[in-house]
């Protein structure tokens, strides 16, 4: 597969699938997870199947194992019909050693027959905190996964995630019965990650954040980026304000139509944009190792939302860095979101008492079934979930994606009370300790590890975190230049508004030599507007001067520098 060595906890992981052991692998993202299955997969003449909701990874692993040779196929929303009938026939006929497919699929009988028709050596589940109701990603498709094991022969169970707390993980292992499975851990720290937060309060702190991402993003290093934004206006207007800037932008979150999104991820992949901006319905899957910093606009639902995303950055173990931009106002949200979801368990036993009548019973007087379609919002999926939580109900997949609900016997209020203060709690655990992290004053990669049960000395290879390390781009954030935002006031290309008329000459030189250094690639990859008004103003004439303005680093320097400080040179 390319490799002439394992990383930490592959070669354990991948000796218990080959042993035929259930086993649950904790890796950071970047470590690893795909080969602990892939292996063993092309190793076996057996189909291993593997369970992901992220689409456009599972497309990048197989696009990846197809062009080594290896024979895998998929099983997802969004394939043409003649992918689908080629992966369809390639496990008829034996052919397919792979087969990766999002839970969804096992709503319908005929893929679970098919499936089923082969001998499955192991039943990988990526992302696997997914099963957990303590998980931050919770989602109730995972729930079937437990039965689609039993019936396809309860192959051994390898279950795969990077952010699960011990808590999290034991309920993984319950709910897929694992029996004694082998725990892989190998740890949670990211030595090249940098972990910073930057507090802003009080009047004008959104221009203020505005204009302290634009000046971290002026600096090539930290590009690309990943901007992560909590709402769909935040991430159209920080988009506008970046390309406004000079910076190559692109917003994608999941209201925006398909093709626009598609074209999105697109750009960002290739290289076309160094920045997307957007919702966190973006970046599951995405395998771009060499994203330099992730910012994320405002706080995030959880602790484990947050070291995911993060986590997207330096993939490639080259240096990188995460920011988090943090305002008090954030959390207001992080609250009425809680509020929003609470489970009311009147509407619980309302839906039991709905899905009991409907079903009847069979001609023995037990509980029957009923079909219903599958839960289209976030408050069915929950609600559904709970019941099921409860015991008072099981759901099964059934034909055509729909769900096959059996009520469970009578148990009660007590335990769908029981289980929606569970379901509550669960968010105000998750609030506190997001709360804690973006405001407390220690370090941040210990106050990470901590919470991931992680108890060995985070080991940076550079930069730790704010509170260990000042940031080294970093002015006083009250002293920030409060200025309209660009997305209320577009203006016409020119000279930017504060450069003095004997500075505009020099801008337009830099400018066109930018232009002939970028080539054949778009010209903010050499410097952005930004740092071409702030060399113009102040005409540097030295390295260390140079050096000294924001968007220019070591790596402009050793490419730009020489021939910037002489075009400076030529115009005093």
């Amino acid at each position: 597969m390319g490799y002439d060595q394992f990383r930490p906890g592959q070669r354990d992981a991948v000796q218990a699938a080959l042993e035929g052991h259930d086993s649950l692998i904790v890796m950071p993202t970047g470590g690893g997870k795909s080969l602990c299955y892939q292996l063993p997969g092309l190793a076996s003449p057996s189909l291993t199947l593997v369970v992901s909701p992220l689409i456009a990874l599972m497309a990048d692993q197989v696009k990846r194992l197809r062009s080594e040779g290896h024979p895998a196929v998929m099983f997802a929303s969004g394939l043409s019909e003649e992918d689908s009938t080629a992966s369809w026939q390639a496990i008829q006929d034996g052919s397919a050693r792979i087969a990766y497919c999002s839970p969804e699929r096992f709503g319908s009988s005929a893929f679970l027959n098919l499936i089923g028709s082969r001998e499955i050596d192991l039943m990988a589940i990526d992302e696997a905190h997914c099963l957990s109701e303590w998980g931050h990603d919770f989602r109730p498709d995972y729930l079937r996964l437990p039965r689609v094991a039993e019936r396809l022969g309860r192959p051994p169970v390898m279950a795969c995630t990077a952010t699960a707390t011990p808590q999290v993980v034991a309920e993984i292992a319950e709910r897929m019965g694992m029996d004694d499975p082998a725990e892989i851990h190998s740890g949670f720290d990211r030595p090249n990650l940098s972990f910073d937060t930057i507090a802003l309060e009080g009047k004008g702190s959104k221009a203020r954040k505005q204009a302290l991402l634009e000046l971290g993003l002026s600096d090539p290093d930290n590009r690309p980026a990943i901007v992560y934004c909590g709402t769909r206006k935040s991430t159209e207007e920080v988009a506008e304000d970046l390309r406004a800037a000079g910076l190559s932008a692109v917003g994608y979150h999941a209201g925006m139509p398909p093709d626009e999104r598609a074209s999105a991820q697109h750009r960002f992949m290739e290289g076309d944009a160094e920045v997307v901006v957007a919702t966190n319905a973006f970046g599951m899957g995405i395998d771009k190792a060499n994203v330099r910093s992730v910012w994320h606009w405002a706080i995030p639902s959880s602790v484990e939302a947050y070291y995911q995303e993060a986590g997207r950055a330096g993939r490639d173990g080259e240096p990188a860095r995460a920011v988090l931009l943090a305002m008090r106002a954030d959390l207001g949200r992080l609250v009425r979101f809680n509020e929003q979801r609470k489970v009311d368990p009147a509407e619980v036993l309302a839906y039991v008492d709905d899905a009991r009548r409907a079903a009847g019973r069979d001609e023995d007087g037990n509980p029957g079934s009923v079909t219903i379609g599958a839960p289209r919002t976030d408050e069915e999926r929950i609600r559904l979930a709970v019941a099921e939580r409860a015991g008072a109900l099981r759901v099964d997949p059934a034909p055509g994606g729909r769900l096959l609900i059996t009520p469970g016997p009578e148990t009660g209020q007590g335990p769908v009370r029981s289980a929606c203060r569970v379901a509550e709690d669960r968010g105000w655990v998750a609030y506190r300790a997001v709360e804690s992290f973006s405001f407390s004053a220690s370090c941040r990669r210990r106050q990470l590890l901590d919470h991931f049960g992680d108890d060995t000395p985070g080991a940076p290879t550079g930069r730790c975190c704010d509170v260990c390390d000042p940031i080294e781009w970093l002015p006083d954030p009250d002293s920030i230049e409060i200025r309209k935002s660009r997305s209320s006031s577009r203006k016409a290309a020119g000279p930017p508004p504060e450069l003095v008329p004997g500075d505009e000459a020099l801008y337009e030189e830099l400018r066109r030599w930018r232009l002939e250094a970028a080539g054949d690639r778009p010209a903010y990859h050499v410097a952005s507007n930004r740092t071409l008004t702030a060399i113009a103003t102040a005409k540097p004439l030295d390295e260390d001067s140079l050096l000294g303005i924001s968007g220019v680093g070591p790596s402009f320097m050793e490419k730009y520098g020489s021939a910037v400080l002489r075009i400076v040179s030529n115009s005093t």
